[in-house]
């Protein structure tokens, strides 16, 4: 089997995480990247030994050198670099959240229909050993009825040293960076429908740098989630049952995690942990190589409706950018 050539969009932070991660993944190689810095670019290619640099984005999309792109760009420029990829019928794997608004994801996912091309968000934690255990064991009641979810991802920045997370023309704030992580596991564990939606915050210069939401579902569950830019809290996830808890530290990169039950005895099982990205590029391997459009483990659907929990959530507290308000193109 020929390797799965990759081009990567964008050489920042976590490009370099994904290009080291994918050394792991046998049959897949990155032939490109690029960068609208061609300094950048170079470097990028220099550091892992990439043999093909483009200076424009649609230059590499019309090229026979890869098969897939990552799309690693800041959070505003991934619909239009995911659309002209797909659009050449290029297979996608675009960083989260894959669009900054739930409109943005359903036109990007008809783009992809129409070229017949595979598209996938990349969200790593769905793809984590020791996170799909743990939600397959909470469901098939090793804790008994599940009744909840509390899981919080929150860093505490200094604006002057990120300044794009603080500023609503690049889809600043903590919730689409990190909140989407919180969001994606109750979706894991709960479904993509819950029955009410309720969420306060703290904003700063028109982006959330600490928001609360609470989530409930048909049957009672509910799920209180937290994301944060300015606020340091424990970065754990914990699922609560009516004959226990499963706790997951540092959920979003979780290598374990530990079952405690009614009588408090404990059982902490360990699982894998390759870099984080290799799943996700194993499951986008996978389904192109079978000639899939999408992900039945991570599918289309989800992605929207967790933004649509985005966006829902924006409203809620008073967040918009200025994209929001832009008609389909």
């Amino acid at each position: 089997m020929k390797p799965l050539r990759w081009g990567i969009v964008g050489p920042g932070n976590i490009a370099h995480r994904f290009a080291r991660d994918i050394r792991h993944v046998p049959e897949c190689e990155i032939t490109a990247v690029a960068s609208r810095d061609r300094t950048r670019g170079a470097a990028f290619a220099e550091e892992f030994s990439i043999p093909h640099v483009f200076e424009s984005y649609e230059a590499m999309a019309k090229s026979p050198l890869i098969d897939a792109a990552y799309i690693a760009t800041p959070h505003p420029f991934h619909r239009a670099a995911a659309e002209l990829f797909l659009r050449e019928g290029k297979a996608v794997l675009c960083e989260k959240p894959m669009c900054v608004n739930a409109r943005e994801a359903e036109e990007l996912i008809a783009v992809a229909k129409e070229h017949g091309a595979f598209l996938m968000e990349a969200m790593w934690m769905r793809f984590l050993p020791a996170v799909t255990e743990a939600v397959e064991r909470a469901k098939a009641g090793v804790i008994g009825k599940v009744r909840g979810l509390s899981a919080d991802f929150c860093y505490s920045l200094r604006p002057e040293s990120e300044p794009k997370i603080f500023t609503p023309a690049m889809a600043g704030g903590g919730l689409l960076d990190v909140g989407v992580y919180p969001l994606h596991l109750a979706a894991m564990l709960f479904g993509t429908e819950p029955t009410s939606l309720d969420a306060r915050s703290t904003l700063r210069e028109g982006v959330d740098i600490h928001t609360a939401i609470t989530l409930t579902y048909e049957g009672g569950a509910i799920a209180t989630l937290s994301s944060g830019t300015m606020v340091k809290k424990p970065e754990n996830a914990y699922i609560y049952g009516e004959d226990g808890y499963i706790t997951l530290p540092c959920f979003y990169s979780a290598r374990e995690y530990t079952v405690t039950r009614r009588d408090g005895s404990e059982e902490r099982i360990s699982l894998p942990f390759d870099g984080g990205f290799c799943g996700e590029i194993r499951e986008a391997q996978r389904c192109i190589t079978e000639g899939r459009a999408e992900s039945e483990l991570h599918p289309l659907s989800t992605t929207v409706a967790v933004l649509r929990q985005m966006d829902a959530v924006r409203k809620s507290i008073g967040v918009s950018y200025p994209f929001d308000k832009k008609s389909a193109t």
